[in-house]
């Protein structure tokens, strides 16, 4: 029998009435509007924000991939999932930083639109709360908008979480569908994946613990063994973790002044990674052995077969075994293998667990359900294999998804990358940021503890649909809606409270649970209110009052805890105060006093919901103006704490001005830029459409004077400065800015004193209300929190080549001003190709480490200030060490800690006629003298600032003339000192100055056959030329040097004079050796940065040997370079 269409019936949906779809609920219209503002809150201004340093290099491999270059997965960069989608973005709409967000944000307004389908478990209310709270929260909207993954992660986790408990309370086969769908994807997304399947697994391994002791079992003999080896299990894995966390390198930090944590700043250390101590092995596998024992009494006591029933089972089935053979980092860290190791040997330590844990898997897996789980598995590994291998591209991807993701985790892991104090989701981001969902999961939790428990869900319907089991159905269990939620909450801030990785983002994953445990608790507060009672008695007015109640109250307190205390005096600010405290005071009485007029006739239970519901209101408020200022006006800026590692503007204020000069020189974007290693990311992004753009790392040679456009890094400042010299002008930027980190190292005392103090209580919340450190850098003393100076920071320089800018208009110089230059190179055309021809790295097993000068001994041998080792190595002429000598002391701080025979980074050294070794103590102020076997003689001088002949302030270099006179450089104090052989005090000539005779920084010395002595006058940028006399030295002449441009530590040059009389000059951070005639005239330089035999780092001492070699001290490169002798 076939039954008949009606004939007015619609053949399909497209035949269906318009006013069908327009039957809505208001329900559904309010979180309609809430979806809308998501996505403006999430899509306005979307690409303003400067791209990060993560972000940059997420959507610049994307580009790559879209442009058809491919994409190959390394863990570093997290899961491949959003790459994919990012090249999407760029095909379809192009690249931006809008289109490059633009998934994201996407991912973002889904999370909010998926929670419609949460109505069942939040309620109608509840809903529409958690809506709105996923709208203004500060983190779901900040990272909704961010180049990260925890946009995706987010959408991820409702839709899990969803599934889990539509599983349960239905058995629907859907959910189990829609389940290893969501895994798979959270898996190619970031390793943040693993943490939320352990959760779901401990969660539902507690829920199928609760109901199997409660059930019956077939054997019960059986039951206490399984509970003993439980116990026993859960002991020895815990005894395992506190001695693992107690034996630990790296230690947590805690409120505790021994143990104070570092901030994660550029040039800070960081802790040595973390290795498993032997007993927490022993512990561990002593657990894992005892939970297999009670493996084993489950399945003999309450049998295999009652356990599959179980809708619990089902899920840890189907969550854990995909990922088991991702696991086999785990045990291979114990071991200490590294699972990132793709060397034969590495394959082969990491086979020997991916194929038993696979093996393993399939096992469990057909065990369970021999007819679903093979369709599951297909699934996830469907969507796994296509994204690891970026659409079968790419084979090695599979395996660097399946077992270097975990196993590059745990690395990070071990490192502490961020070295933030356990105390920093607690006491830090959640407080500032996340404050309204925290306290709502505080009081959801003392709601269902007054309550004794919440109200279960209504009995879900069973679903069979699908390849369902047919011999049994699957028990079912009442939604654990509030169970689940505040557990997810609980163990979410604490995996990520114990986890050795702590960065801001990740607060994400703590705040999503909350906001869903927050939704449901004042859902419940919100249908417990009799809302037609409520308009009866005037609730909207007593709403209102109890609104300007906790205002004035807040009012008063703060008035009365604030620096200008109210009753205080008589002078004008003090009387504001008082009359701030009085009027907020009196607001709060007579507010009060309404509530209680109004609220006499309410029922009890009414009241404290209306309360509860008006204070968060005012959370809600604060939390919306938390939100908008942290994303749309502080987006840039230092102040904010849910950042680190973050962009400032300077970076698009220097894109701005290169788009600009290329587009006013060369109407397009082909004109040269360079960048360095240090800018690379996000410039490497930025960049990506200039056609001539050039990347030199961290190695600026000479040929960059052809570009018009340098950007450059802090790091690399004093490299760069040679090369540009004065032919470039320079701007300077902030580029990267971290939170302050005043934070680090908290104690109690500190708490205390800080909340003692009115002045730092008033500026301590106006950081957290409006991210304004003006008062507390008043406070403080520190003058280091403004935009424009604030620290920690790394800058950058861009620098424009002055006859580029002389074309175009408006770079801060009038154009009728501006002229190329008219300084040129006078050493332009005398390059010359010289390679080194050897060099030595110093001892085996302790290298050299910047050693700064060299001596040749009348024997041939040399003796080298290995300076930042602090000792003195005496090498035969093949390099051999004939002897060492020194250790590290700091006279400055004990002269006790300076005996003679130890050093301060020796800067000189010279050798006498008779071969004792005179050295230049730099740092300890003094002069020592030993002899040729380094057995200590004398020394000489302490630190001052010239009062006496031997008052030294850094003496620089030693040179011993005909006379046997020891000249010493005393750099400091702007002179050169001469001694006879035992150190008394002879004359001095020098004073501060640019006159004839005078220095500013001398530093080289060396002396001619015929007698002269010359000095670099380092700051002056000049050498001067002196002659002998029977008391001293008078002025010859001078001649300057074109180079000797910065004035950092490193720039400090040395002179030496070969048989015929020519001068040699190292140019330290141009990395080069400069020749010169006696009289000044440049006859050839060679050298640029690198290493020998074409480079050179940053080179100081220079001296001849016998056979005219030039002996060089790289302390760049850590060598000692010889070049053969050279003849113009």
């Amino acid at each position: 029998m076939t039954t008949q269409r009606p004939d007015n019936a619609p053949r399909s949906w497209l035949e269906r009435p318009l006013r069908s779809l327009l039957d809505l609920r208001v329900e559904a219209v309010v979180f309609a509007v809430i979806v809308l503002l998501t996505a403006f809150s999430r899509l306005y201004e979307l690409g303003l924000r400067v791209m990060s340093h993560d972000e940059s290099l997420h959507v610049y491999f994307s580009w790559l991939l879209a442009r058809g270059q491919g994409f190959q997965h390394t863990p570093m960069m997290h899961g491949p999932l959003q790459f994919h989608l990012l090249a999407l973005s760029y095909f379809l709409f192009g690249d931006t930083d809008f289109t490059a967000r633009l998934p994201h944000a996407i991912a973002s307004i889904l999370t909010v639109a998926f929670l419609w389908k949460w109505r069942r478990y939040l309620g109608s209310r509840g809903t529409l709360i958690a809506a709105l709270l996923m709208l203004i929260s500060p983190y779901m909207l900040y990272y909704g908008r961010y180049a990260r993954n925890e946009a995706l992660v987010a959408l991820f986790g409702v839709v899990m979480l969803w599934a889990i408990l539509r599983y349960l309370e239905t058995g629907g086969w859907r959910y189990l569908v829609v389940l290893t769908v969501v895994s798979a994807l959270h898996f190619t997304a970031k390793e943040t994946a693993f943490i939320y399947t352990a959760q779901a697994l401990l969660f539902l391994g507690v829920l199928l613990l609760d109901r199997v002791l409660r059930d019956r079992w077939p054997r019960p003999a059986y039951r206490t063994a399984f509970l003993i080896s439980l116990m026993a299990g859960v002991a020895l894995l815990a005894l395992a973790v506190a001695t693992a966390r107690l034996l630990s390198a790296s230690g947590a930090t805690g409120l505790n002044p021994a143990t104070v944590a570092q901030p994660a700043i550029p040039g800070a250390q960081p802790p040595t990674e973390e290795r498993t101590a032997p007993l927490a092995q022993l512990l561990a596998g002593g657990g894992l052995a005892a939970f297999l024992l009670s493996l084993f009494y489950l399945l003999r006591g309450y049998t295999w077969a009652r356990l599959r029933e179980d809708r619990a089972l089902a899920l840890i089935f189907v969550l854990f075994t995909p990922v088991l053979p991702q696991l086999a980092p785990l045990p291979m860290h114990l071991l200490g293998w590294d699972a990132l190791d793709y060397s034969p040997t590495g394959i082969l330590h990491t086979a020997l667990f991916v194929v038993p844990l696979t093996l393993l898997a399939v096992a469990l897996g057909l065990a369970w359900d021999h007819r679903r789980w093979p369709i599951l598995m297909a699934l996830y590994y469907a969507i796994f294999v296509v994204f690891y291998t970026t659409v079968f591209t790419n084979g090695q991807g599979f395996f660097s998804g399946l077992v270097g993701a975990l196993g590059y985790w745990l690395q990070q892991q071990g490192v502490h990358r961020g070295s933030q104090p356990w105390y920093y989701y607690l006491v830090i981001q959640i407080p500032i940021y996340e404050y309204l969902p925290a306290l709502g999961s505080l009081a959801a939790a003392l709601w269902v503890g007054l309550h004794s428990r919440g109200k279960p869900s209504p009995p879900g319907v069973e679903e069979t649909s699908g390849p369902h089991l047919t011999e049994t159905t699957p028990k079912a269990y009442p939604a654990p809606v509030f169970g689940l939620l505040a557990y997810w909450s609980l163990t979410s801030f604490l995996a990520y409270t114990i986890a050795g990785e702590k960065m801001p983002w990740l607060t994400v994953h703590i705040t999503l649970p909350m906001i869903l445990l927050t939704s449901w608790f004042l859902g419940r507060v919100a249908d417990g209110v009799d809302w037609g009672a409520f308009s009866r008695r005037h609730g909207w007015a007593l709403w209102g009052l109890i609104l300007v109640f906790l205002f004035s109250m807040a009012a008063t307190l703060g008035a009365w805890l604030g620096p200008n205390r109210p009753f205080a005096g008589r002078e004008l600010p003090q009387l504001q105060a008082t009359a701030q405290f009085l009027t907020a005071l009196v607001t709060a009485l007579l507010s009060g006093y309404g509530i209680a007029r109004l609220a006499a006739d309410w029922p009890w239970d009414q009241l404290p919901r209306t309360g509860v519901l008006a204070f968060f209101t005012i959370l809600a408020g604060l939390t919306v103006h938390t939100a908008v200022q942290a994303t749309f006006y502080n987006y840039d800026q230092a102040n904010e704490y849910l950042v680190y590692a973050h962009s400032a503007r300077g970076v698009k204020d220097v894109l701005r001005q290169v788009t600009e000069l290329s587009l006013r020189t060369h109407d397009s974007l082909e004109m040269p830029v360079a960048y360095d290693s240090d800018v690379a990311w996000p410039m490497t992004w930025y960049l990506r459409h200039f056609t001539n753009q050039r990347f030199y790392g961290d190695s600026p040679t000479r040929d960059l004077r052809d570009v018009p456009a340098i950007i450059v890094g802090d790091n690399d400042f004093a490299k760069i400065e040679p090369i540009v010299r004065q032919d470039y002008y320079r701007f300077d930027y902030i580029r990267m800015v971290w939170p302050d980190q005043d934070y680090f190292g908290l104690t109690w005392e500190r708490i205390r004193n800080a909340l003692s103090n009115p002045e730092m209580r008033a500026a301590l919340f106006q950081i957290w209300l409006n991210r304004d450190f003006t008062q507390y850098a008043q406070v403080t003393g520190k003058d280091t929190l403004t935009q424009s100076n604030w620290q920690p920071s790394d800058r950058m320089r861009l620098y424009l080549r002055k006859d580029i800018v002389a074309q175009i208009w408006d770079y801060g110089v009038a154009p009728q001003a501006v002229q190329a230059p008219e300084e040129t190179d006078p050493y332009q055309g005398k390059q010359i190709t010289h390679p080194a021809d050897s060099w030595l790295a110093g001892p085996g097993e302790t290298p050299f480490h910047n050693p700064r000068a060299v001596a040749v001994a009348p024997d041939g041998t040399l003796y080298v200030a290995d300076s930042g080792n602090h000792r003195i190595i005496h090498l035969s002429a093949d390099g051999q060490v004939l002897q060492t000598w020194g250790t590290f002391g700091d006279i400055n701080q004990d002269p006790d800690n300076a005996p003679p025979g130890t050093f301060n980074e020796p800067w000189g050294i010279a050798v006498g006629p008779d071969g004792s070794v005179h050295v230049a103590d730099t740092w300890n102020h003094r002069i020592q003298k030993f002899t040729a076997d380094g057995q200590f003689i004398t020394q000489w001088g302490t630190f001052g600032t010239g009062e006496t002949g031997y008052a030294l302030w850094g003496p620089r270099d030693i040179v011993i003339d005909a006379q046997g006179r020891v000249l010493v450089t005393d750099t400091g104090n702007k002179r050169v000192v001469a001694y006879d052989a035992d150190g008394n005090f002879l004359f001095a000539f020098g004073s501060a100055g640019v006159g004839a005779g005078q220095f500013d920084e001398p530093v080289g010395l060396a002396l001619a056959p015929d007698g002269t002595l010359y000095v670099a006058d380092t700051w002056n940028q000049r050498i001067q030329a002196f002659a002998p006399t029977e008391d001293g030295y008078t002025y010859l002449r001078e001649w300057p040097i074109y180079g000797w441009f910065g004035q950092s530590l490193e720039n400090k040059p040395y002179l030496a004079v070969d048989q015929a009389g020519r001068v040699y000059a190292s140019d330290p951070e141009g990395y080069r050796i400069l020749g010169f005639s006696s009289e000044g005239d440049i006859l050839a330089w060679w050298g640029d940065y690198g290493v020998p035999p074409d480079g050179l780092g940053v080179v100081n001492g220079l001296a001849f040997d016998p056979q005219g070699n030039l002996w060089v001290a790289d302390a760049g490169n850590s060598l000692l370079v010889r070049f053969a002798p050279w003849q113009p």
